[in-house]
């Protein structure tokens, strides 16, 4: 992104905002896409969300915790033993 866009829009009945065509264009949003929405100091942050991104994380962190769980041994078994 180079320069800074900007734009205003109208808040529809159901709460709605259209984001301009130009905003989405720049970012890449297309539609059925996702959008993280954030309050911040200045007011309200909306950012692409990439959910693929998100998974592939989760994956990873499941790839991890699989790879130190003891074979044969289910998550409630684990629990108990760890209670114990």
């Amino acid at each position: 992104m180079g320069m800074t866009l900007t734009a205003v829009s109208k808040i529809g009945p159901k709460g709605q905002i259209v984001l301009k065509k130009k905003l989405r264009d720049e970012l890449g949003l297309k539609e059925g896409g996702m959008v993280e929405e954030r309050i911040t100091n200045e007011g309200i942050l909306i950012r692409p969300f990439d959910a693929d991104k998100l998974m592939k994380s989760f994956d990873e962190l499941a790839a991890r915790v699989s790879a130190k769980w003891p074979k044969g041994l289910d998550s409630v078994e684990a629990v108990r033993r760890e209670r114990r």
